[in-house]
C-alpha cells in the first residue's frame, strides 16, 4: 500500500483505496459539471480495456471506482495501469461516451401534488412560469446513479438553484416524485423521508421490475421535463404498468 501512495499526488484526479479490493479514481473534492465528466469519461474508457482485474465499477458525481482481484494481477501492475491511464489525455475535457440518451419525462410542477414548489421559486427568486421553463428546455445530465435502485440525481442546475436541503426532514415523498436541493434533481425511486424540496410529480418509475430492463436510467444519460397538469398525470398513472410514466426517450447525437 505504501508503494502506491507514494504514486498519489494531493492535487486531481488522484486514488485513493477504498475497502480491501476498491480505487477510487477522483477528479475533485467538488461538484464540478467538468470533474463529473472526467468520471464518467474515464469510468467508460476503462471499461473498454476489458481489463481482466477489474471485477465492476461505478461512478459517483466526481469520481470512478473500481473493484478489483489482485489474485489475478498484482497491485502494482493494477495501479501502474491506472496511472498510464490517468496520463493519456487531460479528462476534464474528455467528451462523454456515445449511447447517451434524453429522457422527457412528464411532471406536474406544484399544485397538491408537490407542495414546496411556491416555496422554492421564491427562494430562487423567479416566478412560476419562468422556473417552469426553465425545467422544461434544460437538459441536465444523470451525473450518478444511487441512494435506491435506479435513482438519478442529476444537475446541474443554474446558480439560482443553489439552494440548501430542508432544516427539517419531510416524513415522506411519495415514488416519482421529483425534488430539488444544492443545484440538483432528484426522481425518487420509492416513497422515503427526504430533506430535498418536494417540487414535482411524475409517474415515472427509475425501477420496475416489469420492464425488461428495469433501470432505464445511466450516468451521462440526460433528463428534461414535459408540464402535464394533474388530470393528466392520473391519466397516465391509469395505464402505467411498465412505470415508464409517459417519458419520450430519444437517441442524443452529439
Amino acid at each position: 500500500m505504501h508503494k502506491a501512495e507514494r504514486n498519489m499526488t494531493n492535487n486531481f484526479p488522484k486514488m485513493n483505496f477504498v475497502g480491501i479490493d476498491g480505487i477510487l479514481v477522483q477528479f475533485s473534492d467538488e461538484i464540478r459539471e467538468n470533474a463529473n465528466s472526467a468520471a464518467l469519461a474515464f469510468r467508460h474508457e476503462v471499461e473498454q480495456k476489458n481489463q481482466s482485474s477489474i471485477i465492476e465499477s461505478a461512478n459517483s458525481l466526481t469520481a470512478a471506482y473500481f473493484r478489483v482481484d489482485t489474485k489475478i494481477v498484482p497491485l502494482d501492475s493494477i495501479l501502474n495501469f491506472f496511472n498510464e491511464m490517468l496520463r493519456e489525455k487531460n479528462w476534464y475535457t474528455s467528451k462523454l461516451p456515445k449511447d447517451r440518451k434524453l429522457f422527457k419525462i412528464p411532471c406536474v410542477f406544484g399544485t397538491e401534488l408537490a407542495p414546496q414548489f411556491e416555496k422554492v421559486i421564491k427562494l430562487a427568486g423567479i416566478s412560476r412560469s419562468q422556473a417552469i421553463l426553465e425545467f422544461t428546455t434544460t437538459r441536465t445530465r444523470v451525473m450518478t446513479i444511487g441512494f435506491s435502485p435506479g435513482q438519478p440525481y442529476a444537475g446541474l442546475l443554474s446558480k439560482k438553484w443553489d439552494l440548501p436541503r430542508l432544516a427539517e426532514v419531510s416524513k415522506s415523498v411519495p415514488k416519482s416524485a421529483l425534488v430539488c436541493a444544492i443545484r440538483q434533481l432528484i426522481i425518487f425511486s420509492n416513497s422515503t423521508p427526504t430533506g430535498w424540496h418536494h417540487i414535482g410529480q411524475t409517474a415515472f418509475e427509475c425501477f420496475n421490475s416489469n420492464r425488461q430492463q428495469p433501470i432505464l436510467l445511466r450516468p451521462g444519460d440526460e433528463i428534461t421535463f414535459v408540464e402535464i397538469n394533474s388530470a393528466e398525470l392520473s391519466q397516465i398513472n391509469n395505464n402505467n404498468a411498465d412505470g415508464l410514466g409517459g417519458v419520450e426517450i430519444l437517441e442524443i447525437t452529439n
